[in-house]
């Protein structure tokens, strides 16, 4: 085996299909083909489990992918260094929490393609544990974490600013106050998300104990269910200060010593590239600022 099989088993994995990779590549498809043969020879079992006409990776390829990774990643980096060092190049895979993803990246993003438009931005939507998980396993350049403080031995972690949050209600809840209400649901983030553990310990201290929950991955559908009376729920305040400033929903800003913060995160033995290092300082001058 060499470099090359293992950028075409990526490349299938990351595709999705033998067709699509041997383009990527600029491969004949009996030339992927005959890549992975060689790998499964060498390990002595099938990556892909072949069902019917369809390909499907398996148990055993999944864990020969994420093993790949950092070899792959190592190997880019050592074709780098024959490349203009002054230059900003090739790929950063970066997670990003949606809230942060739809109202507070945009201009960092826009003014670092306009700088350094060579570099492949691959952004990736997960909760922040699944983020950390990435980063140590080499499928995350750099994260922005969106929850409260905390340090990680293997991570550099560094705040950005404060988020705030609200507990965000319909125009017609009654009350002003957070309290138990037959007519509307609790909605709630997916289980992972760093502030969903906010909302339930916000839900306890009023004693409530909903029982009719809707829980879904995405904060612009909770704004939407907000906006329709179907419930309450507990948000990062940029994503609905449009509809607040409308009269269309209401918001309770939740006032803490302990914030939720935005913090830009790395592996500690991840080599910085110059596309990292420039996202990096973009990202602190932008965020820092606003503090």
């Amino acid at each position: 085996m060499d470099i090359r099989h293992f950028k075409t088993f990526k490349a299938i994995v990351d595709l999705g299909s033998f067709i699509k990779a041997a383009g990527e590549l600029n491969y004949a498809q009996s030339s992927v083909t005959s890549h992975i043969q060689a790998m499964e020879t060498f390990y002595g079992q099938p990556l892909f489990d072949r069902i019917g006409k369809r390909v499907v990776i398996n148990a055993f390829g999944k864990e020969v992918y994420h093993q790949a990774l950092p070899l792959l990643d190592a190997w880019a980096r050592v074709c780098d260094l024959r490349q203009d060092r002054t230059i900003p190049s090739g790929k950063i895979r970066i997670g990003v929490p949606e809230s942060t993803m739809l109202y507070r990246f945009s201009p960092v993003l826009k003014q670092y393609k306009q700088l350094y438009p060579r570099v492949e931005i691959i952004m990736v939507n997960a909760t922040c544990p699944e983020m950390r998980a990435a980063l140590k396993a080499g499928e995350l350049d750099i994260a922005l974490l969106l929850e409260q403080g905390r340090t990680d031995r293997d991570l550099s972690i560094e705040p950005l600013m404060a988020e705030p949050m609200s507990i965000v209600l319909p125009r017609d809840y009654p009350g002003d106050e957070l309290a138990h209400s037959r007519d509307h649901a609790v909605l709630c983030t997916e289980k992972g998300c760093s502030y969903r553990k906010i909302f339930k310990n916000l839900l306890a201290q009023k004693q409530i104990e909903p029982e009719n929950i809707i829980e879904t991955s995405s904060v612009e559908v909770i704004k939407r269910y907000v906006l329709c009376g179907l419930g309450i729920s507990f948000l990062p305040t940029i994503a609905v200060n449009h509809e607040i400033e409308q009269d269309l929903l209401r918001a309770i800003p939740w006032k803490t010593d302990d914030p939720v913060l935005l913090q830009i995160a790395h592996h500690k033995g991840k080599w910085i590239s110059p596309a990292m290092d420039e996202l990096i300082k973009l990202t602190k001058k932008q965020f820092m600022a606003n503090q």
